[in-house]
């Protein structure tokens, strides 16, 4: 590269101009850095007193993660519940479960009985229609020797409507399902698809009602409802847990209290804070002629003793 001037031409080797070139943007470039560091810590100092405060309102920290496992509530206890679904004139069970919250093991429990399960001769059904969901409770407990603290008793139109409340949850299926089915004003259609999906409220009263009446698979109704429950129990849902449970109150008959509901918020707490590390037990029951086999009470009072 050649400069001129007055007196002849002055020639500058290229590599020499480069070099002399990348200083100078290296030193521009470091005023800059300088400038704005300058500027960065003073608004820094005047907005925060140290630079934990700073920190503390962007990304959780692992202490910070550490400090929040330490604030759930301990909590202790079970507590058995039957949750059931009825037609809406209160005439079929579509399904009835087992259910318990252990608060020492931070576990669900679930079994599903066969709405046709005979006790001394009576159906469930029979034992509901004669004297509703108190008298059930009541004739459980006696039949397994462990106590049920409470039920809830749904109608379809009921159970959709509270259910849709709390969301949808993805349930993983085992098989593609196409099922029509039901009488009069009770019928019903399923169609679900192996694998992965989000299944919404009515979904799922009719995949629980599919494999209780039609299948008769109690595995796999107590897979469903698990997903539902580690799912919709979540962090969001509690913060509107007391929307949730008036609606609740409104859509079931229950032997559920206000008090009740007060004094199990810090379990429902818990639960939803660490719905997918809850442990998850399935209690399969097991028939002959609607009577279920010893082993099956056997198994099933050793899921539900307290």
């Amino acid at each position: 590269m050649k400069i001129f001037r007055n007196r002849g031409d002055i020639y500058i080797p290229k590599s020499d101009y480069k070099k002399s070139r990348e200083e100078t943007v290296l030193k521009v470039i470091l005023i800059v850095i300088i400038v704005f560091t300058v500027v960065f810590l003073a608004l820094l100092s005047h907005k925060y007193k140290n630079a934990s405060q700073f920190f503390g309102e962007g990304e959780v920290s692992t202490s910070q993660a550490v400090s929040n496992e330490q604030e759930l509530p301990k909590i202790s206890g079970k507590t058995n519940f039957i949750i059931f679904e009825t037609d809406d004139k209160k005439e079929i069970i579509h399904y009835i479960m087992l259910v318990q919250a252990d608060k020492d093991s931070k576990a669900y429990k679930v079994c599903s009985l066969s709405p046709n399960t005979k006790i001394d001769n009576q159906s469930i059904l029979e034992i509901y229609q004669n004297g509703g969901g108190a008298s059930l409770q009541t004739r459980l407990t006696e039949y397994f020797g462990f106590e049920i603290d409470c039920f809830a008793d749904f109608d379809n139109s009921s159970f959709i409507e509270f259910a849709s409340k709390m969301g949808s949850f993805v349930y993983n299926s085992y098989e593609d399902i196409r099922f029509s089915g039901g009488t009069g004003d009770d019928k019903y259609t399923l169609r679900v698809s192996e694998g992965e999906q989000s299944i919404n409220s009515k979904e799922l009263s009719n995949i629980l009602r599919y494999y209780s009446l039609e299948k008769k698979d109690y595995s796999l109704e107590n897979r469903a409802f698990l997903a539902a429950l580690t799912q919709v129990f979540n962090e969001d849902n509690y913060e509107n847990c007391d929307y949730l449970f008036r609606l609740f109150i409104k859509s079931t008959s229950s032997n559920i209290t206000v008090r009740d509901f007060e004094n199990e918020k810090n379990a429902l707490f818990y639960f939803c804070s660490k719905n997918e590390d809850i442990t998850l037990y399935s209690a399969q029951c097991e028939y002959e002629s609607n009577v279920l086999t010893q082993q099956s009470v056997k198994e099933i009072k050793g899921y539900f003793k307290k």
